[in-house]
């Protein structure tokens, strides 16, 4: 699928170093509930990737920086989801339903022409594109869930927290717990909580939480939104996460048929939930990177990019 813009929302520069030209491009669409969603897109590939960012509630800045080598070779649509980033901040409880998030991804499928997606979720984004797909499987020709949340409540959903911080001792756990409050509760400087916040609780996300290396190899923000966003994040996440109730999806996608490629770090929490997803679709295929855990984008990119290039290729539309 070739990506089809007017040519006022396109900026053109110059990579000097290979004179190829880069395509940058942003700008809002507005829902049919009247949230703006603001997108921007990277890269000026023959085929076109919808990325679907984690939280939820986190902007899409947290991610864009770290998937940029999918730029070489695809034109990338990234979006904030309602309610974060730099699209409209919500306060009316119903608008924040795992329905609307569905239906603004078919409102960017359907605003940027696109017959069938092609589409990469990181963590929530890969529960959200799961979602979208049981909803239209008919829009879908591939799926890439990168580090999935998860695909029953329990017990995943109820142990999140337990293993996030397993590698926390007393004192950690003391530190990150100040840090939320500080940041559930800022007034000023709540960027700056949120960043505290963020830097120790990621750190459980990687193979190994000590490892400061690994961990500065990480280019996104997970803390860039405005700062009237960022006070509502935990509001946010809460009202989407309660509108999933206690779910279990393991057989909702038996007739969903499309290719879907899972992967992950060996060590990201819930190893069985990767599993479990993998046999919830027909056509699944399960990897699992050696040395990474939640972020294998980051702790081993050489060769995540490989498999998610190779299953691109495998399963384009002209190879199907």
């Amino acid at each position: 699928m070739i990506l089809t813009v007017p040519d006022s929302l396109i900026s053109q520069g110059v990579d000097e170093e290979n004179d190829t030209p880069e395509y940058r491009i942003e700008g809002y669409i507005h829902t049919v509930d009247n949230v703006a969603l603001y997108y921007r897109v990277a890269g000026s590939g023959h085929d076109t990737l919808v990325v679907l960012n984690g939280g939820p509630g986190l902007s899409i800045d947290y991610l864009a920086p770290d998937l940029e080598p999918l730029t070489d070779l695809y034109t990338v649509i990234y979006y904030d989801q309602r309610s974060a980033g730099k699209s409209t901040l919500l306060t009316d409880t119903s608008s924040l339903h795992i329905d609307r998030y569905i239906a603004d991804l078919d409102e960017i499928r359907r605003y940027f022409g696109i017959e069938r997606l092609t589409l990469l979720g990181h963590s929530w984004g890969a529960v959200l594109g799961a979602r979208y797909t049981r909803a239209h499987p008919e829009n879908i020709v591939r799926f890439v869930m990168v580090s999935p949340g998860s695909v029953r409540y329990e017990p995943y959903e109820e142990q999140f927290l337990e293993v996030a911080t397993a590698w926390m001792d007393s004192s950690t756990l003391v530190e990150l717990s100040k840090f939320q409050a500080a940041f559930q509760n800022a007034d000023d400087n709540v960027r700056g909580a949120c960043r505290d916040f963020f830097d120790l609780f990621n750190r459980g996300g990687f193979y190994d939480p000590n490892d400061q290396v690994a961990f500065r190899r990480m280019r996104g923000d997970f803390c860039s939104a405005p700062e009237q966003v960022l006070r509502s994040f935990w509001r946010v996440n809460d009202l989407t996460l309660q509108s999933l109730g206690e779910f279990d999806w393991r057989d909702d996608f038996g007739d969903v048929d499309i290719p879907v490629l899972i992967i992950t770090g060996i060590h990201d929490i819930f190893p069985e939930n990767f599993r479990e997803w993998e046999a919830a679709f027909p056509d699944g295929q399960l990897i699992l990177l050696d040395q990474a855990g939640h972020y294998p984008y980051v702790e081993q990119p050489e060769e995540f990019f490989r498999w998610v290039h190779e299953f691109f290729e495998k399963n384009s539309p002209n190879n199907r």
